[in-house]
């Protein structure tokens, strides 16, 4: 067992945890970092009795008020209430990051939250008011939601995500959005794995819809008919991507949701759109994709003036008159992509390719992928349009890759989803 000794070791600074030379005090304004069960060498809390914990946060406490980032990582349940309850009457004034991880079940390779039942209230009696990015795992969030206004990223994992049921969930996104007007990123995850491939509820009337001004960045990993009532009922102006997590990959939006998109036009600056029917896990198969929706699919587009990348996933066309709208929408639009689609052949893309460098204000398209498999029912590719589109722009037709292993704008150029958080 680490004991407290075990923290004064030099490394620069006391293992960076409070960036303080040993036995010295500090002579500057160091950057503070609690690395409790960070490296898998140094867990200062991993094993700790109460006694030991609470030496260590004796050392640590006298330098709360250089904090810059405290972060409590899969500490038993005794030691992070210990923790927390020293914070309730201290000030961090320049602290900006507070992260708190719960148990993780250990089921590879997919690990399940085992939540802790616990009311943390940090600096209840003081104040953060530098706070400004909010990680809880397995944690109650409402304190932390109705304490600090001024977050700007917040990522919640909790299993109640799986169990509260759609309605429940449109009700606590909208609270945290009403409550965190500077807020950018969001990021909620059931921290289960999904295996459900439940087809979209009715969405919400307009009297519903309610509005954000700062989200950039939106990430869920919720049943498919609790995404759809979520994202049905949002207008976010700012908004540039959808994600998924555990891992960063880009969203799937279902077609249900084109209606949405082409009466309200909820998201006028995103760059980047993935529309059809979700991977829903190893052995389970997607739901079938319905033709008809794509009647919306025009006017979904055209409230999406921003939209540089588009990826059909899934989509069964049903015939190739729905594919004429990507010649005279999204005038940014540079990557096309078709992950097993069927029911259209490859000759329109040539048509939409040639219209787009002809009409004003829009700029070419850049680049085209088509993923199927071999000999399966997918797009039919003509020889001729085939070889035409490999001189006139970059094509691929490959074999499909895993959602989470495609090389798609967000990643590429982007940047966006290259870890795991």
């Amino acid at each position: 067992m680490p004991d407290v000794e075990a923290l004064r070791i030099r490394h620069g600074y006391i293992l960076g945890v409070l960036g303080v030379p040993p036995k010295e005090p500090p002579s500057r304004d160091y950057e503070v970092q609690d690395l409790i069960g960070t490296f898998e060498r140094f867990r200062p809390f991993k094993g700790a009795s109460v006694k030991h914990a609470k030496s260590i946060m004796r050392f640590i406490m006298p330098h709360v008020g250089h904090w810059r980032s405290f972060q409590v990582e899969r500490a038993p349940k005794k030691i992070v209430r210990l923790i927390f309850d020293q914070l309730r009457d201290v000030s961090a004034p320049r602290l900006e990051i507070l992260k708190v991880f719960g148990e993780r079940l250990p089921h590879p390779p997919f690990r399940p939250l085992s939540p802790l039942k616990l009311k943390l209230a940090p600096f209840v009696h003081g104040e953060a008011p530098s706070l400004k990015e909010l990680v809880i795992e397995g944690v109650p969030y409402d304190y932390f939601v109705n304490r600090f206004r001024t977050l700007q990223v917040l990522r919640l994992a909790h299993p109640d995500f799986i169990t509260a049921g759609a309605v429940e969930n449109v009700k606590s996104i909208h609270h945290i959005l009403v409550s965190l007007l500077s807020l950018r990123t969001l990021q909620i995850d059931s921290a289960r794995r999904i295996y459900s491939s439940q087809g979209p509820l009715d969405l919400p009337n307009a009297s519903r819809q309610i509005s954000h001004p700062s989200l950039t960045e939106l990430s869920i990993y919720l049943p498919q008919n609790n995404e759809d009532m979520v994202l049905g009922s949002l207008t976010l102006p700012k908004l540039r991507y959808f994600l998924t997590t555990p891992v960063q990959a880009e969203a799937t939006l279902s077609l249900g949701l084109l209606a949405t998109l082409s009466e309200y036009r909820p998201f006028p600056n995103l760059i980047s759109l993935c529309i059809g029917t979700r991977f829903p896990g190893r052995g389970l198969a997607r739901p079938p994709s319905d033709p008809v929706k794509l009647v919306h699919l025009e006017g979904a587009l055209a409230g999406l003036p921003q939209l540089k990348a588009l990826t059909f996933d899934h989509v069964e066309f049903g015939g190739n008159k729905w594919l004429a709208c990507l010649a005279t929408t999204c005038p940014r639009l540079h990557w096309l992509s078709f992950n097993e689609c069927g029911g259209c052949t490859l000759e329109p893309l040539r048509a939409v390719v040639e219209r787009r460098r002809t009409r004003l204000g829009f700029d070419p398209l850049v680049k085209l992928v088509i993923q199927q498999r071999p000999g399966g029912e997918g797009m039919a590719i003509d020889e001729g349009t085939d070889r035409w589109l490999k001189q006139s722009l970059i094509y691929e037709v490959t074999n499909p890759a895993h959602p989470y292993e495609r090389d798609d704008y967000l990643r590429v150029v982007e940047g966006v989803g290259l870890s795991v958080d």
